[in-house]
């Protein structure tokens, strides 16, 4: 059990009924952390069918699973390809709790525009993947990291991808942008290192959450079914190459960020972690 009490955490991409971002942030305040959340405002054809019927709303019902536990809860909206509002929600971070120990960066764009070739890859597909999945945690890190010096402190975990480590074709902006958050985690991880700063990444698989992913949304369309339908076939067939027979709950995920955010993880910086049943080991 990893003991947070007293300390304050900040969640990107936490708004998904069924996210990771969700499960981290419920993990972190089980184990005592208070929790600040953020997500972007989406309409309503890009957000799971679930979410529309359960009329969920994103980071304000999870701000409310989060107290309900017992932890103070700061919900905020940030667009996260804008660097002003990423240096303001770090401000609004401390303002509200007077402290900043733990930054997980979970948001990642969202999957399926860029099943692309790189020799018809639209420009703007791959500069909103490099915005969002690499180049909005450095800022994220650098802003927080600036608060856990004078705290003398603190944890960062980047939620990367089994495809930071093994491209596949059609993928070369979120690979790419996954390749890099494992080089700015080491990078980062060396920095901080004098300061008591720890930057870790985790490297999941398939994850069997219900973001939004335009490729899904197609193929589903295209086979006359509906996400739903689509997905749980997904899921079962790609569990039949895992050797451990099922792909990643975004609970399998919480579990590891909350051990990388403890004291028990405390000599463990730099590292890159596998969570992918066995598919993939460097």
């Amino acid at each position: 059990m990893a003991d947070l009490k007293g300390k304050v955490a900040l969640i990107t991409g936490a708004g998904g009924m069924k996210g990771t971002g969700r499960a981290i942030a419920l993990k972190l305040a089980g184990e005592g952390a208070d929790i600040v959340l953020t997500d972007v405002p989406r309409p309503p054809d890009n957000l799971p069918p679930q979410e529309v019927k359960a009329g969920w709303r994103s980071i304000e019902s999870v701000a409310e699973e989060v107290r309900a536990l017992g932890r103070r809860c700061l919900p905020v909206w940030c667009d996260l390809t804008v660097s002003s509002d990423i240096r303001r929600l770090v401000e609004q971070a401390v303002e509200h709790f007077g402290r900043l120990d733990i930054l997980v960066n979970n948001a990642r764009a969202l999957m399926g525009q860029d099943r692309d070739p790189v020799t018809s890859l639209r420009e703007e597909v791959w500069s909103r993947f490099l915005a969002i999945n690499t180049t909005a945690p450095f800022l994220t890190i650098k802003h927080a990291a600036q608060v856990m010096q004078k705290q003398g402190g603190g944890r960062i975990i980047n939620v990367a991808s089994e495809a930071s480590k093994r491209g596949r074709a059609l993928t070369a902006a979120y690979t790419t942008s996954k390749f890099g958050l494992i080089g700015l985690t080491q990078c980062a991880a060396l920095e901080l290192a004098p300061h008591a700063i720890t930057v870790n990444a985790v490297c999941p698989g398939a994850i069997n959450s219900d973001r939004f992913n335009y490729a899904e949304q197609a193929e589903a369309t295209a086979k006359g079914m509906t996400i739903e339908e689509y997905r749980a076939s997904y899921v079962a067939n790609y569990a039949k190459n895992i050797p451990l027979g099922r792909i990643a709950e975004p609970a399998d995920v919480a579990n590891l960020v909350a051990f990388l955010a403890s004291d028990e993880a405390s000599f463990i910086t730099g590292q890159a972690y596998n969570l992918n049943g066995g598919t993939t080991f460097h």
